[in-house]
């Protein structure tokens, strides 16, 4: 992704040593790890909660295409457009975390695979609703993961986590439409951007007689930059990226853009963030604003 370009002469360190490190590494044993992380993907899409299948984001293997390495991470999404309308209703940013996804992965330099997800208590704390609303949820998530052990199943801490938790705002100047718009060519000019999907939570709620103020997520992603820095934080992989912005309108009539801040989830998962993931963000919100901002 161009908006991650310029890299300066300690960036260029951190690949080198990374480079060094993966060439040390056997191709059996990547092979190894990678069956494995596979095998686990297949068997949760077999499970009888996965029948809305909706799409699956092999982090590693699309950074690969791009000459750039990062341990094995898949993360699956199934979407249920009845209830995420019936989520949204509590709080729009739930959006955020939906649909419903499961990551299967593995830490670097370890033959361990593991299991991250977004559970309900997460949500709970982090959108300020009562888990009785979410009750739902839980069950589709138990219904995918029941079936695994627990040692498989990579638990996070919420201590820290409060509402709004690694959300970041912005305002837009321009209107819903022409903000989503702005937004789509800023980052579609990117060098090396990929798109991996939109959801019109407005329109998807109409079918179940639920009224939803404009709300709209667009996922996309750069491999290359997102696979360098995953690469000692796999699990980054179920939150920040690939990227997800949310676009609606708030009770106000403002046109509100919000995403998932990169290093609050390294802090998260890892208890620290890397270089790479910094410069990621600057430029992330950098990017964002000169769609969403007019200019004097």
């Amino acid at each position: 992704m161009q908006l991650i370009r310029n890299f300066n002469l300690s960036w260029g360190v951190i690949v080198l040593s990374i480079l060094t490190l993966i060439g040390c590494q056997s191709p059996e044993i990547k092979e190894d790890i990678y069956s494995k992380v596979d095998a686990i993907q297949n068997e949760l899409k077999q499970q009888e909660g996965a029948t809305n299948f909706w799409m699956a984001i092999d982090h590693s293997r699309l950074a690969a295409q791009v000459d750039v390495y990062t341990p094995p991470s898949i993360v699956t999404f199934f979407n249920d457009p009845q209830l995420n309308s019936s989520l949204i209703q509590e709080n729009p940013l739930i959006a955020l975390d939906l649909p419903l996804k499961v990551l299967c992965y593995s830490e670097p330099d370890t033959q361990k695979v593991s299991i991250a997800y977004t559970s309900a208590d997460f949500i709970a704390r982090r959108h300020n609703v009562s888990k009785s609303d979410l009750e739902e949820y839980d069950e589709r998530l138990n219904g995918l993961l029941s079936e695994f052990p627990d040692d498989l199943k990579s638990r996070t801490s919420l201590k820290e986590v409060d509402q709004n938790y690694g959300i970041t705002f912005l305002k837009s100047d321009f209107g819903f439409d022409s903000t989503i718009l702005r937004l789509k060519e800023i980052i579609g000019i990117q060098g090396d951007t990929r798109w991996f999907g939109e959801i019109d939570y407005q329109k998807d709620a109409v079918p179940y007689g639920i009224e939803l103020k404009p709300l709209t997520l667009l996922l996309f992603g750069g491999p290359g930059p997102g696979g360098k820095a995953m690469h000692d934080s796999p699990k980054l992989g179920l939150d920040a990226f690939c990227q997800k912005l949310l676009v609606y309108e708030n009770e106000n009539q403002e046109i509100i853009v919000a995403y998932n801040d990169i290093e609050d989830f390294a802090q998260l998962y890892y208890g620290r963030s890397t270089p790479p993931q910094k410069v990621i963000n600057k430029r992330l919100r950098k990017t964002f604003e000169m769609a969403i901002k007019r200019t004097s």
